[in-house]
């Protein structure tokens, strides 16, 4: 048997959700309690906004062809859970990344009108992927729907690579990306300093960028806000890049050779 959540207390939902103490199977047991859940009594507003507090699994589970959770999340919609429009978005394009989310999609649009609508706006402005997605996460994410108005992408404490980049410069009206504690490295810099040049708040704290690829940065004159805290990075490189961007306002380098 399995028990509605009590509210301010955590049960056993919270404890097997992926990234809980008790979860060794990222999210099976959790997918198959949820169903339980939602197929008995809980696909209520109350209910579902309190999944939203895992909104990140729930959408990574669904990426990866969880159906109980693309239901899950088109009952949000359905419901009005979720009151961003970026969120709204981007769960739209997570469902419509896979065939049986796409099903689901389709009939809930049957349903609800409006939803059609707001995907053919262009996109979400603000995307975040949840932790632990991976480079084929992003691409089968992005490979759906119009992200052409995207402005700040945050990949931050994901399984990322510098393969993503192949991606990231596919993003014409990127301002903002955070890469924090990801595997972005040297690779992934050097190309998207060639193709994203409007780019003005990065991220990369505690990645494994050194100064081959630190130097490349020097290409991105409109940067104004740089996080190399945690990484390779040398005095020398840094006061090259300090001389080669005069948009700059910020820059943290605290734990670098250069602090």
């Amino acid at each position: 048997m399995v028990l509605g959540i009590r509210d301010e207390k955590e049960g056993w939902l919270h404890l097997y959700c992926p990234g809980g103490i008790a979860c060794e199977d990222d999210g099976e047991l959790w997918s198959k309690m949820l169903k339980n859940l939602l197929d008995c009594c809980c696909r209520r507003k109350k209910f579902l906004e309190n999944l939203t507090k895992s909104i990140g699994p729930c959408m990574l589970r669904a990426l990866r062809d969880d159906q109980t959770l693309q239901s899950a999340l088109c009952s949000m919609l359905e419901l009005e859970v979720v009151d961003n429009k970026d969120l709204q978005m981007q769960i739209i394009t997570t469902l419509q990344s896979t065939p049986t989310g796409k099903q689901h999609y389709t009939a809930l649009c049957q349903r609800q009108h409006h939803l059609r609508q707001l995907q053919q706006k262009g996109g979400p402005r603000k995307l975040t992927l949840p932790s632990r997605s991976t480079d084929a996460d992003m691409a089968k994410l992005l490979s759906c729907g119009s992200f052409g108005n995207l402005e700040c992408l945050s990949l931050a404490f994901t399984q990322v690579t510098s393969a993503c980049a192949e991606q990231i410069i596919k993003l014409p009206s990127l301002r903002y990306l955070n890469l924090w504690s990801t595997q972005f490295g040297d690779t992934g810099l050097r190309l998207i300093s060639e193709h994203l040049p409007k780019l003005q708040v990065l991220n990369l704290c505690e990645t494994p960028v050194t100064d081959k690829g630190l130097q490349c940065l020097a290409n991105m004159k409109s940067l104004r806000k740089l996080n190399l805290n945690s990484t390779s990075l040398s005095a020398q490189t840094f006061e090259r890049l300090k001389q080669k961007l005069p948009a700059l306002q910020e820059c943290d380098i605290r734990y670098t050779d250069a602090w």
